[in-house]
């Protein structure tokens, strides 16, 4: 009966650190894999900026909306289209 306590004590502590072992596995390659992926640079293929169909909506909310992504996105966002729902 006394030799059950430190059998499962061992057993947990031996699982406990296996668990932690695979966990920080896990992680330090996931954050390895990330910082390869951002050392890889590929060429961005800029698309020409062509006119919004506005068909639909006035010049005011054109310009709100494009105003709106500009903020948004901090100049990284283009308005390719507005389709009204």
């Amino acid at each position: 009966m006394e030799s059950n306590l430190p059998n499962a004590l061992l057993l947990m502590v031996t699982g406990m650190s296996t668990v932690f072992f695979i966990l920080f596995l896990v992680i330090s390659g996931g954050n390895l894999l990330i910082k390869a992926v951002n050392k890889v640079n590929l060429p961005v293929h800029e698309v020409p900026f062509t006119k919004i169909n506005n068909e639909n909506i006035s010049p005011s909310r054109e310009a709100i909306i494009k105003a709106a992504i500009e903020i948004i996105t901090k100049g990284k966002g283009k308005v390719d289209r507005i389709d009204k729902r």
